[in-house]
């Protein structure tokens, strides 16, 4: 009986863990996600990849992420936006969300702490709590990429600077 139980498992986690599991969507460019961690009940969380795109974060004395061309990068995007309330109050917004700048070759590497500054990856808070809002470095973490030609695969666990709905986020992006 136990050797049954025993091939069982096995071959639960052998058909378990050939397929990404996790909530398809489309974002705003037409391409699917597969969001693999889970998004808070109340909020809609997207992604994009987004070729020859990436960061330029020498603005002005904040810093502030913008785009530029960049033929030999990609730009992953993540975001989270909680519902509004349904009633009318003023300032009832809150957006968390993540910019990453990787080399467009192919390649599976993981970084942590020290090694995030090889990668522009920069966290942004937006909504009405002084102090809090704005953007920032992403310094301590682990960040583990699988980019290939059709999707890149993220799982990223940071500390933010101040309190955070996405710490943790696993997602595939075509």
């Amino acid at each position: 009986m136990k050797k049954i139980l025993s091939l069982l498992t096995i071959a639960a986690l052998a058909t378990s863990c050939n397929t990404v599991k996790g909530v398809e969507s489309t974002n705003w460019l037409g391409k699917k996600v597969t969001m693999v961690s889970v998004a808070p009940e109340n909020g809609k969380v997207s992604a994009t990849r987004e070729f020859e795109k990436g960061l330029n974060l020498n603005g002005f004395e904040q810093l502030y992420p913008q785009t530029n061309f960049n033929p030999e990068t990609v730009l992953i995007q993540y975001s989270y936006d909680r519902n509004k309330a349904k009633e009318n109050y003023a300032d009832d917004f809150y957006k968390e969300e993540l910019f990453m700048e990787i080399p467009a070759k192919a390649f599976k590497k993981e970084y942590k702490d020290e090694d995030l500054q090889d990668v522009k990856l920069v966290y942004g808070k937006h909504c009405y709590c002084k102090g809090e809002a704005g953007y920032y470095k992403i310094t301590q973490g682990t960040l583990k990429v699988d980019h290939a030609e059709k999707h890149t695969k993220v799982k990223l666990s940071f500390k933010a600077p101040h309190s955070s709905v996405i710490e943790q986020v696993e997602f595939v992006v075509e």
